[in-house]
């Protein structure tokens, strides 16, 4: 049986969970489910896990990590799209915090992405040239997940190795959100079931807040 992104995270860290307000935690209409996680650790300022489901249509889950805002580390995001049987897209990446992070040095052994150009996002802001991302008609969930592991055992050596680094990268951080928030395609998917309004909050203030 295939694990839960929830389930491997927890194998890679020692995370304690913080609490969520009641309208983020879980959202249910008829056949429909958005849960939402928050966790944070030692070297983690905070990790975020989306899952979205829409029973026979559509399933998805966002996994956002960020480092501690003086460590020399990348953010960390992972997100795999089901559409109906027949649409799948999953992507993993370092995000840098900055042009002297060295964080690639990790995955070497990991080929260049060979994707120039996407729909939502512009790959010359926030995103590696090792970025994972894969888009095909048939589900390839397996695949994705070895990925994902084989993605946070070297983020969890680069964690580990930048812990002596005494820098601030709180404005990245913050850039960074403010970029995804505004390009991210989620909006229009929550939108078509919550409504704008709910849409708009759970984007700017859980999905890629400041806080």
């Amino acid at each position: 049986m295939t694990a839960s992104l929830k389930t491997i995270i927890h194998e890679f860290f020692n995370l304690k969970e913080r609490e969520l307000p009641d309208w983020v935690r879980i959202q249910t209409k008829e056949n429909i489910s958005l849960t939402s996680y928050l966790w944070s650790s030692d070297l983690l300022n905070k990790v975020r896990l989306c899952e979205f489901k829409v029973k026979d249509k559509f399933y998805a889950e966002s996994l956002v990590i960020y480092p501690n805002k003086h460590l020399e580390s990348p953010i960390f995001g992972t997100e795999y799209l089901k559409i109906g049987e027949k649409k799948y897209f999953g992507a993993i990446d370092f995000h840098p915090t900055s042009d002297k992070c060295n964080c690639l040095n990790f995955l070497t052994e990991f080929p260049n992405r060979k994707q120039e150009k996407e729909i939502f996002y512009d790959f010359s802001k926030f995103f590696s040239k090792k970025l994972w991302i894969r888009r095909r008609n048939d589900d390839f969930y397996n695949e994705y997940q070895i990925m994902v592991k084989c993605f946070l055992h070297q983020y969890k050596k680069c964690l580990v190795l930048s812990e002596k680094t005494k820098l601030s990268h709180e404005d990245i951080h913050r850039k960074y959100n403010e970029y995804m928030s505004e390009n991210d395609p989620a909006f229009g998917i929550l939108k078509s079931y919550f409504g704008s309004e709910f849409s708009e909050k759970y984007i700017h203030n859980f999905l890629f807040s400041n806080k």
